[in-house]
Formats: C-alpha cells, structure tokens, sequence
C-alpha cells in the first residue's frame, strides 16, 4: 500500500494547523494590553540622563604649513626643524611662499648642516668672495632673509627660483642654472 498520498495529506494538515495556529496568536497578542499599574509611584524611566545634557566641544586649528616644514627639516636631520614656526611666521609676514627660505636653506647649507662656524647662516646670504655675512641666530638669519628677498627680489619681480637665482647667486648661472633646480625641487618636496 502507497503511504504517499497519507503523507502528503498530512503535511498539508500539519500546515493548515500551523498557520491557523500562528493567526489566533498574532490576533492575540496584537490585542494584549500591557497595563502599568496606577498605584505605584516610580518613574520607568529613571535611569536616563536629563534632558538638560549639554555637549562642549572645541576645535584647535593649526598651520599645516608648519608640520610640512618641521617634518622635512626632520627628514633631513636638520637644525632648523625647530624654528619650522618662524619660517612661517616670516613667511607670512613677508608675503614669501612658505617653502622659498627652507629650500633655499636646503639648497645652499643642507638645512643648516653645512654653515660657517658661528654665521647662523644657512642661505649661503651674502657669502662670496672671502665675505660672510653673520647672524647672531636662526631667528634673525631667517628674518633678515626673508626681508631681503620681499624687498630687494620679489617687489622687482624676481619670483621664481630661475629669476631670484641671477641676482642671488650669479655664479650659479654658468653652472647652468642647479641651484634653482635644486630649490625648486626642495619646493616640490615640501607640497
């Protein structure tokens, strides 16, 4: 005898059932009232903060430029990388780009690695000829730099490291031009 057909039918039971089972337990519960009793006084929800929360919050900006100059110095083992504010601050102050002194720092003494004993000079600035030109700090080198070259190379135009390298370095000229090369791509590195 085939109990295939019993089977099947009784799939079909177990099925009806199920659903008719599940349907009188949705109407149920969706009718269920869930009542808080009256006569107790406490609140249900009294673990939550106040509505009164207040959030403070502060943002602290700082000069990127800053950072980009400090960490390049940085990556150099430069002695500069310290005063990374005060190029800005005369950058700024100046109206230079912010990468013009350190590359140039970079080009003429490696960061202040290679400098005359006691010049505070890392810009190679008016070093020629057995002349040396000395500062009594970083600070002031940096400052007097930047001053020259606003006043006597950028308010005459001289705004690449092509034009400023002519009167900067004439020598350089005949060397066919590395040391505005070289500015230039310690400019490039400090983007």
């Amino acid at each position: 005898m085939d109990q295939k057909p019993y089977l099947i039918a009784a799939w079909f039971c177990t099925s009806i059932f199920s659903l008719i089972f599940a349907c009188l337990m949705l109407i149920f519960l969706s009718q269920s009232k869930f009542l808080i009793p009256v006569s107790q006084d406490f609140n249900l929800y009294s673990a939550l903060p106040s509505n009164q929360t207040e959030v403070e919050a502060s943002i602290d900006f700082t000069d990127a430029r800053a950072k980009i100059v400090e960490d390049f110095f940085k990556g150099y083992k430069s002695p500069l990388a310290e005063y990374a504010n005060f190029f800005i601050k005369m950058s700024d102050q100046y109206k230079l780009d912010y990468r013009l002194l350190p590359a140039i720092s970079m080009q003429e003494s490696n960061g202040a690695k290679k400098v005359i004993t006691g010049s505070y000079n890392p810009f190679g600035f008016g070093i020629y000829d057995g002349k040396v030109v000395r500062f009594s700090s970083w600070q002031e080198a940096i400052e007097t730099v930047a001053k020259a070259l606003r006043e006597n190379y950028l308010n005459e135009g001289l705004t690449t490291p092509e034009s400023i390298m002519a009167k900067y370095t004439p020598p350089a000229l005949a060397k066919g031009g590395d040391w505005a090369r070289g500015v230039r791509s310690f400019m490039e590195e400090l983007r």
